[in-house]
């Protein structure tokens, strides 16, 4: 097929384990139409994850939908989420190469959208533009109106930025033990009364605790508001009351209500002092997600939890 070529595209071939993994995936779906539409869904994402590795953009592939059989039942989406930016939508393009197809359920909670043209006779498919709005209604959008993959590179530069922003101020755990704790860290108590809520989960404790014991723990939490989201999510940091040689440390990312289930993809990461990530964990249908580590005095980490493009990012020095 021959298609409308924007001033930049990028080809990848098609490859026998490309194939492989688009089989395998499409032959969980017992409908012909179904398993095909499956197969092109698998191949377009490990093309534009192909593409993303050239230009050294980082990905989560495997967080990618199409490899969830019950998910592409109930619906066509072809999702490649990029490392705390948010998630690409990979579109097949139709017609005589003129059209592209981005189906209902897939046009929101996406950074933008890539048309990728399949040419399985010649093993290749093309990635032919990127649109970041969808410009209209409906499911077919003309080509001719995308932008070429400079859009792309451009929007993923921006959007890097916008994740980089100036270091946060440094927490000093070591305080926390005196009880002396920085602005705007609060007890659960706090933060749940200033909700007006009273789950049963509640930490009880005197009132005007400066922290919250439990265990030998000291907790102290923080409000993290996402943009589209009703309500807030609650950061916990938790540490032993007493500063030993190794100290444990638990950071976890909870619903306010701990029954609410936390946004698909919410992403936590313990960073080291250089900002790479060492630990991380994805929320999948979970009400909190949580992880556990030691440090030694004056050692320095970060926390950072993404949803999409926006993150937040705290340091703390034990």
């Amino acid at each position: 097929m021959s298609y409308q070529q924007l001033p930049l595209t990028f080809n990848v071939p098609i490859t026998a384990e490309m194939r492989a993994r688009a089989s395998q995936s499409s032959q969980h779906q017992s409908n012909a139409d179904k398993s095909r539409q499956v197969y092109h869904n698998v191949l377009m994402v490990l093309a534009v994850e192909y593409y993303c590795q050239c230009m050294a953009i980082e990905t989560q592939l495997e967080a990618s939908s199409v490899w969830n059989p019950a998910l592409q039942l109930l619906a066509d989406t072809a999702e490649l989420p990029l490392k705390g930016l948010g998630a690409v939508q990979c579109c097949m393009v139709a017609g005589q190469g003129t059209s592209v197809t981005v189906p209902a359920e897939a046009q929101h909670d996406r950074l933008g959208y890539l048309a990728v043209g399949l040419d399985e006779e010649s093993r290749e498919a093309i990635l032919l533009g990127f649109c970041e709005r969808l410009p209209g209604e409906g499911e077919q959008f003309a080509l001719q109106h995308w932008d070429d993959l400079d859009g792309f590179l451009g929007k993923v530069e921006e959007l890097e930025t916008q994740s980089s922003p100036t270091p946060p101020a440094l927490t000093q755990l070591s305080q926390w033990l005196r009880g002396q704790v920085a602005q705007g860290w609060d007890s659960l108590e706090t933060l749940i009364s200033g909700q007006h809520l009273t789950p049963a989960w509640a930490v009880r404790g005197p009132a005007g605790a400066t922290e919250i014991r439990d265990n030998a723990l000291i907790k102290r939490g923080k409000l993290l508001h996402f943009e589209g989201m009703s309500e807030a999510i609650i950061l916990l940091i938790s540490l032993e009351s007493e500063l030993a040689e190794e100290t444990d440390i638990a950071v976890e990312v909870q619903s306010l209500d701990r029954h609410s289930e936390l946004p698909l993809n919410l992403e936590i990461s313990i960073l080291d002092d250089e900002g790479h990530s060492v630990m991380q964990a994805v929320a999948k249908s979970s009400e909190h997600i949580k992880l556990r580590f030691s440090g030694q005095p004056d050692e320095m980490f970060g926390v950072k939890v993404a949803l999409g493009s926006v993150s937040f990012i705290e340091q703390f020095v034990i």
